[in-house]
């Protein structure tokens, strides 16, 4: 049975599961939190307090006002950022940074971990968190590429800028489905005059994440509070963790009969490129390195991660709502990502090709899914192939053979 002082001498000796004398505070910290002391009576900020292990004081206060037992936590993550929990009843839980509306982790009841990030990396307010799930706005890719992108000397970062903002809670709350209840959390952040050095526009944006059993939900919210229309791109960009990416059991699904852009061609060929009418087309693996915007693609996409599993990425926006209905994939491969390549197929979604028009003082809402299901689409489509091809062959082997004279045809066949 834990106990509160066996726990404290435990840690504070290292002797715990996690490692020795030279975790950092931080992982003491989410060792702590994983014990699910609370469960029995133990409080754990007072634990965390007894062993040297305390939030800022913002965060405490964040948490005292936005903590639903249970559901929704908020604490200092890697760097010190601040970052809310998302706990499901049924064991799964997500870490959104608040530096970047970033979702950073996803794990299942399992123990599964859906999005990458590399052990050992440093975080820092100073910073944009590249890994995880970043929000890209107003701009994805490289500045200058895109209608939102300003004239002059300071362009948007890769991307953008918003990667890189403090963003603030607004409220946590649940709701609930068939399963019963589950969490909720809203945050937003405004234009500031660094911003309007950039993009020179006002604008609000609220992002709604809630966490089901084996899915995540994202409503995007960007209001224009300027006085002029203006045109940005928006997109969730994801790097889904994978078994390895050169296996031919991780590969994309979705992504067939559409125009793409690839930006790894020579600036002398034409970047567009239309998916070949294939039967192999039906799923894309990748051999080298890629950054392909795909437009308009079907909304049923997603990464086949090679456990058995794929991670669904849709467009939940209402009809006749300009939606996220491009996607991006992305992986620099052992070229400039050797260390980090092979254990994640980044996958973006959001409005990149077609972006979107915001009048003043309106809104415009998308909403995405991510979903884990227990089921791999290539290998039933290959499964359906064989199994065709088989059939055709023994139906062309056992057909009858006979002599057939033109006059003894039907007229409308002669």
């Amino acid at each position: 049975r834990k106990t509160r002082d066996s726990t404290v001498m435990a840690i504070a000796s290292g002797g715990t599961e996690t490692g020795g004398k030279d975790d950092s505070v931080n992982d003491k910290s989410a060792y702590i939190q994983a014990l699910g002391l609370e469960d029995i009576g133990v409080d754990v900020d007072e634990l965390s307090r007894d062993i040297g292990i305390v939030d800022s004081t913002e965060t405490m206060a964040l948490n005292r006002e936005h903590e639903i037992p249970g559901f929704a936590r908020v604490t200092d993550g890697r760097g010190g950022l601040p970052k809310v929990t998302l706990t499901h009843p049924s064991g799964s839980c997500c870490e959104v940074y608040l530096h970047g509306a970033n979702i950073l982790s996803w794990v299942l009841a399992n123990g599964g971990e859906v999005f990458y990030t590399p052990d050992g990396t440093d975080f820092t307010d100073l910073s944009a968190i590249e890994w995880g799930t970043p929000f890209c706005f107003p701009q994805f890719g490289v500045g200058g590429e895109r209608a939102g992108a300003p004239l002059g000397d300071n362009s948007i970062p890769v991307d953008g800028f918003v990667k890189g903002m403090k963003w603030s809670i607004v409220d946590t709350f649940l709701d609930e489905d068939k399963h019963g209840e589950f969490p909720r959390v809203t945050i937003e952040v405004f234009d500031t005059e660094a911003t309007r050095a950039m993009w020179n526009h006002s604008f609000h944006l609220v992002m709604e994440i809630s966490l089901e059993h084996t899915a995540i939900n994202v409503s995007m919210h960007v209001k224009n509070t300027g006085s002029e229309p203006f045109e940005c791109a928006a997109a969730l960009k994801s790097h889904v963790a994978v078994a390895d990416i050169e296996e031919p059991t991780t590969s994309y699904v979705g992504l067939e009969d559409c125009v793409y852009l690839d930006n790894t061609l020579h600036p002398t060929k034409p970047r567009v490129r239309f998916t070949d009418e294939t039967e192999d087309q039906e799923w894309l693996q990748l051999d080298g390195p890629t950054d392909r915007v795909y437009i308009n693609t079907h909304n049923d996409t997603g990464v086949e991660v090679g456990t058995g599993c794929t991670v669904f990425v849709r467009d939940m926006s209402p009809l006749g709502v300009a939606g996220f209905g491009d996607r991006a994939v992305f992986n620099p491969w052992k070229e400039n990502g050797k260390d980090n390549y092979r254990w994640y197929a980044g996958f973006a979604i959001g409005a990149i090709g077609k972006l979107i028009r915001v009048e003043p003082e309106a809104w415009h809402t998308s909403e995405v899914r991510f979903e884990v299901v227990d089921m791999v689409r290539t290998q039933s489509i290959q499964k359906r192939k064989d199994v065709h091809e088989k059939h055709a062959l023994r139906k062309m082997t056992e057909r009858p053979k006979y002599d057939l004279l033109a006059d003894e045809l039907p007229s409308d066949l002669q």
